[in-house]
C-alpha cells in the first residue's frame, strides 16, 4: 500500500497511551499527512488527540476489553465457511487468549469465548472499512483479544500494522509487522557480511551481555527483583492495612464497581459488572489455589545431579502473556513443546522442566492459565520428563545442558551467551542471533537437533557481539509503552525524536511514506 503525500490517510492507533505519543502523532499527521481517525487509548488523551483531528473516533481501553464503545449501531458482516477457515488458526489463538478474561477457570465458556471473538471479528471487519483505515500503528504486540483480533482482519485486509518489539535493553524496542517474525529488513541487515569491528556497542547492552556473562544473582532481570520484594510478609502486611484503612474510612467502596476486563459467570464481557468485594473475594481464592498449586508441582520436582546426565533444558513461560500468546502461535500449549521433544530426542536425553516463578505469584493472573492436571499431563509423556523446583539456579541448568528450549524467553538470549544453543517455538527478539535454532516444525526440530548434538555445536562470543553492533541500529530509545515509563531519565524532546524518527524511518523503508 503506498501512502500518497498530497492525501490524507487514515491511521488507527491502538494502546498509544504514553505522554511521548501526542507529539509523536502530531508529528505524523503534520508531516507524512497521517491522520487519527480512530484511537484506543485513556481518556486523559483524547483532548489533545482531538486537536490534532476533531472527527477521530475514541475508544477506552476499558471499553475495548469489553467488546464495547465502537461507533457503529450495526456490524453485519457474513462469516461463511471460507472465511472462517482462513482465520482458523487465528481463532484458536484468540481462545485460548481469553483465559485472562476468565479469573476463576470456569466462567467464560467455549461457546462465550466464540460468540465474543465472532462478534470482534464483525466489528473490526466493518470499522477498518467503514473509516477506510490505510494503518494500524500499536504500541506493543496485541494480545488483549480485541487488538489480537484487529491485527488478524488488518491481515485478512492487507492492511499494514505495525508495532513494537520490546527488548530487555532499558526502554529500547523495535519494530515489526508480523507477530510470527521479526523484521525483514533487521534479518536482512544480520545476514549481511559486513564488518562492525568500528562500531561501538551501546554501553547498556555491553553491561547487560557482561552480567549474564558472570553469576546468575547478578543477572536477575529487574522485574524478578521487584516480584521478590512484593512476596515479603511486610509487604503483604502492608497491603492488608491499607485496605482495612480504606474500607473503615467507605465501607462502600466494596460495593463500587472494578475496573477490570474479568468476566463473571455465565455473562458476556460487555456485560460483566463485578464489584470491588467479588474482585478481591476472587483474588484471595485464586492466591490460596496458587499456594496450593505451587505446593503439588514442588511435590512433583525431583532432585537431579545435572552434571551426570544428558538433558535438555526447556523453561516455561508465565502464562497468560503476550511472550507465549500470540508469540507462540500453537505451541501457546506448551505441552506439544514437550511432546515433540520426546518424540525426536535420542532415548538417553532428559527432558528437565522448570516453571517460571511468576506463575505462582499472587498478584499476576497466573490462576487463570494453570492447574495441576498440566504438569501431570508433561511428567506422564514420559518417564524422561522431570520436573526441577523453581528455585534451581537458570544458570546452572543452562550451563550442563545440550541446548535450552523456550518459546521466546530471555533464557534463550542468556543462554546463547553463556554458549549454550537455544530451541525458540515461536517469535523472539534475538531470533536472527547466532546460536538461535527457531522451531516450528518436527522436521525444524530434528535439524536443529542434529545441527546441535552430532556436531558439538559451539558459539563464538565475539559473533554475539556482532549481532547486538548490528541490532542497535534498529532500536529505538523511547518510553512508548507503560512497561518502559521510568526507566531512564530523558528529556520528552528527546523521546519524541527518537520514536518520531524511528516510525518515519521504518515507514519509509516499507513504502508506507513517501520519501
Amino acid at each position: 500500500m503506498s501512502l500518497e503525500k498530497d492525501l490524507n490517510k487514515n491511521v488507527l492507533y491502538s494502546c498509544c497511551n504514553s505522554p511521548v505519543w501526542i507529539d509523536v502523532i502530531n508529528n505524523l499527521n503534520q508531516d507524512f499527512n497521517l491522520k487519527p481517525s480512530y484511537f484506543i487509548g485513556k481518556e486523559d488523551s483524547f483532548d489533545k488527540i482531538r486537536d490534532i483531528n476533531s472527527s477521530c473516533f475514541f475508544q477506552t481501553v476499558k471499553d475495548a476489553w469489553k467488546g464495547i464503545g465502537f461507533p457503529l449501531e450495526k456490524y453485519n458482516y457474513p462469516l461463511d465457511e471460507d472465511f472462517i477457515k482462513q482465520i482458523s488458526f487465528e481463532e484458536l489463538i484468540s481462545l485460548k487468549m481469553m483465559d485472562r478474561l476468565d479469573l476463576d477457570r470456569h466462567s467464560f465458556s467455549l461457546s462465550q469465548r466464540e460468540d465474543f471473538f465472532y462478534d470482534l471479528l464483525r466489528k473490526w471487519i466493518v470499522i477498518v472499512k467503514e473509516y477506510n483505515i490505510d494503518l494500524v500503528i500499536s504500541s506493543s504486540i496485541p494480545h488483549r483479544v480485541f487488538d489480537y483480533v484487529l491485527y488478524i482482519v488488518c491481515k485478512f485486509l492487507n492492511i499494514k500494522f505495525v508495532m513494537f518489539q520490546m527488548t530487555p535493553f532499558s526502554d529500547s524496542s523495535f519494530i515489526i509487522d508480523d507477530i510470527s517474525r521479526t523484521s525483514d529488513l533487521l534479518k536482512k541487515y544480520i545476514d549481511e557480511k559486513t564488518d562492525v569491528d568500528d562500531l561501538i556497542l551501546r554501553r547498556d547492552i555491553e553491561e547487560r551481555i557482561k552480567r549474564v556473562e558472570g553469576h546468575y544473582h547478578n543477572a536477575i532481570p529487574d522485574y524478578m527483583i521487584k516480584q521478590k520484594n512484593s512476596l515479603s510478609k511486610k509487604v503483604f502486611v502492608y497491603q492488608v492495612l491499607q485496605n482495612l484503612q480504606k474500607v473503615i474510612k467507605n465501607p462502600k467502596i466494596f460495593f463500587k464497581e472494578h475496573e477490570s476486563y474479568y468476566v463473571q459467570k455465565g455473562k458476556m464481557p460487555k456485560d460483566s459488572k463485578m464489584s470491588k468485594l467479588s474482585f478481591y473475594r476472587y483474588k484471595f481464592q485464586n492466591r490460596i489455589y496458587l499456594n496450593n498449586l505451587y505446593r503439588e508441582y514442588t511435590n512433583m520436582c525431583e532432585d537431579i545431579d545435572i552434571k551426570k546426565i544428558k538433558y535438555i533444558f526447556v523453561a516455561l513461560h508465565y502464562q497468560p502473556e503476550e511472550t507465549s500468546n500470540p508469540t507462540g502461535g500453537v505451541f501457546v500449549n506448551q505441552k506439544l513443546i514437550i511432546e515433540l521433544l520426546d518424540t525426536v530426542l535420542d532415548k538417553d536425553i532428559i527432558i528437565i522442566v522448570k516453571e517460571h516463578k511468576t506463575q505462582f505469584h499472587p498478584s499476576f493472573e497466573g490462576a487463570t492459565s494453570r492447574n495441576i492436571n498440566f504438569y501431570k499431563d508433561l511428567i506422564n509423556i514420559s518417564q524422561r520428563v522431570k520436573l526441577v523446583d523453581i528455585n534451581t539456579d537458570p544458570f546452572e541448568l543452562i550451563d550442563n545442558a545440550l541446548a535450552t528450549v523456550t518459546i521466546s524467553g530471555t533464557v534463550g538470549w542468556e543462554s546463547v551467551i553463556r554458549g549454550t544453543p537455544s530451541l525458540i517455538f515461536g517469535r523472539a527478539w534475538y531470533e536472527n542471533m547466532v546460536g538461535v535454532f527457531k522451531v516450528k516444525s518436527k522436521k525444524e526440530l530434528n535439524q536443529a537437533l542434529s545441527e546441535i548434538t552430532d556436531n558439538k555445536y559451539r558459539i563464538n562470543i565475539k559473533d554475539i557481539y556482532d549481532y547486538h553492533k548490528k541490532l542497535q541500529h534498529f532500536l529505538i530509545e523511547a518510553p512508548h509503552y507503560s512497561a518502559f515509563e521510568g526507566k531512564v531519565e530523558r528529556n520528552m524532546e528527546t523521546n519524541v525524536q527518537n520514536l518520531f524518527s524511528g516510525l518515519v524511518q521504518y515507514l519509509k523503508q516499507k513504502g508506507l511514506v513517501d520519501e
